[in-house]
Parts: structure tokens; sequence; C-alpha cells
């Protein structure tokens, strides 16, 4: 990465009040009810116990391996579930997804993360990404706290033990942004129901090789 790489110029942060009305409970019903968008490959479970699901398709189903709406319903409160492929879920989201990518000169996805049990352990613990990410708490409160930049790159990524004081600890509350470096532990603890939408990109996807189309249509 050069000086001149935007991505350069990132660093950890906290901006309190940053996009109030992102992303809310309803609009993630609404698209958890449609059916053929809820692919196996965009739909995610933490599961601890790791389980597998099974359920019977009509004939008129073109995909299969996408979850029911109310199978999607009950894991919720079961586990931790994050939806990807998701930076044209709306066109608020779209155009986060698009100020980024004009920003730092990359390809930009969505991951819509939903924790509705507070009591549930976060599966990764405190970990870091080989990825830069923007969230934006959309519902509910999070503790979420950011480490300095780790030496070891090649080890262990997840429910690491960090004896360091995190550099941000902060309460997260609905339109509020922090910015998580690569290579930055994280952790974020749920204190209600929550939902967030997580910008992740990285060094690699460089908007000259392959773009997403931003425009927002209307009829």
């Amino acid at each position: 990465m050069t000086n001149s790489d935007p991505l350069s110029l990132i660093e950890a942060k906290y901006i309190k009040g940053y996009l109030p009305n992102l992303f809310s409970w309803k609009e993630l019903a609404y698209l958890i009810n449609i059916r053929p968008l809820m692919t196996n490959q965009r739909v995610k479970l933490l599961d601890a116990e790791g389980r597998k699901f099974r359920w019977m398709g009509t004939g008129w189903n073109h995909d299969p391996n996408c979850y029911p709406p109310s199978l999607i319903r009950d894991l919720l409160d079961e586990m931790v579930i994050y939806f990807t492929d998701m930076s044209r879920a709306t066109e608020k989201i779209n155009d986060v997804a698009r100020s980024i990518e004009n920003t730092y000169q990359r390809q930009v996805d969505a991951h819509i993360y939903v924790c509705r049990n507070p009591e549930l352990e976060h599966p990764f613990g405190a970990h870091f990404d080989e990825a830069y990410n923007v969230i934006i708490q959309c519902e509910g409160k999070t503790n979420f706290k950011i480490w300095d930049e780790v030496a070891d790159k090649e080890g262990k990524t997840s429910n690491l033990t960090l004896n360091d004081k995190p550099i941000l600890d902060v309460i997260m509350e609905p339109g509020d942004m922090i910015v998580v470096p690569m290579y930055y532990p994280h952790h974020a603890i749920s204190l209600s129901p929550r939902m967030s939408v997580s910008f992740a990109f990285t060094q690699r996807g460089l908007l000259s090789i392959a773009n997403e189309d931003r425009s927002w249509i209307s009829l």
C-alpha cells in the first residue's frame, strides 16, 4: 500500500449519530420474506452446535437452497445470523456502499448482522478480519471494543485473549458508526436485541477491476 492509496488514511474511530435510520427491523423482515433472496450462500448461521437444516421445496422453486422465512425467524432467537451480498438491499445501504467505494476505490459488500438474544455469546469473540469494516448500528445497543493492530497476522484470528486495554470502548446506539481497520481485533457485545450493517472492503478488490452497478431505478 502506498501513501497515495486512500486506505493508508484509515484509522479506528467512532462517530455518534453518524447515520440514523439506515435500516430497520421492518426492512429486515421484508428481505427475509423474499424467499429467493435467502440463499444458503447469503444467509450465514453462527450456530454453536453446527446444525444442518433441511426443508421441502415446491415444484415451483427454481432454487431449493433458499431458507424458508419462518425458519430464519425461529433461528434468529437461537443464534447470531448475518446476511451477505446485501449492498443493494435498500437504496440507503446502496448509497453508503457507493460513498465508501468512491472514497477508497474498493469494491464494497454489506453484511447485515443480527443478534436478537443478548444472552448469546458472540461466536467469534475478540477477533480480527482481513478486511476493513465501516459498521453502522441500526437497532439496539452494542458494547463495541477495538484493540490496536495485531503483530502476528498469520496466527489465530478469533476468540483471542487480549491483555491490553482497547483503544476504543463505546456503547453503540442506532445511527452510530465505527471504523475497524484490517487486522485490528474487535469484539461486539450485545446489550439488547440489535442489528448492524457492516460495509466490508479489502486491499485487493479494486474498483478498476470490477464494480457494482450502483444505479437505483424507479418505474
